[in-house]
């Protein structure tokens, strides 16, 4: 499961970054839940995953994910990650500690994330406690 759980982070991270949408989508299982932040109501399925992306690739808006630790154990890993954007031109960072889990067919079905949300700059509401779908 180690392998399964550390491939699906990788995966996860490189079809992010280039951008491969459709190729992204096909990583998570139906029942996905996402915590993002920890702490807000879960978003659930299929359509969260798709609004993950859409939200997070507005026009003027762009996200590059820089795992800088994964440590896997069973079906999970725990991830420190630093999340690079583009927000119409001001570069921004927001570090996260983010848990993936997958299933036993190596899909992911939860990831948690636990950021401090920024001061300087706006998150899309998506990612923020005041969340609106």
């Amino acid at each position: 499961m180690r392998d399964l759980v550390l491939t699906a982070v990788h995966s996860h991270v490189a079809l992010w970054n280039a951008m491969e949408r459709e190729s992204w989508i096909a990583l998570f299982s139906p029942a996905m839940v996402f915590e993002d932040p920890v702490g807000t109501p879960e978003k659930v399925g299929l359509d969260a995953v798709n609004k993950t992306w859409d939200r997070s690739f507005k026009p003027g808006r762009r996200w590059t994910l820089h795992p800088e630790q994964i440590v896997g154990a069973g079906n999970e890993a725990a991830v420190v990650m630093r999340n690079e954007g583009d927000l119409d031109g001001k570069q921004v960072v927001v570090r996260s500690i983010e848990i993936f889990s997958v299933n036993a067919e190596g899909q992911l079905i939860r990831i948690r994330s636990f950021f401090d949300q920024p001061t300087d700059f706006a998150l899309s509401q998506y990612f923020t406690p005041e969340r609106v779908d």
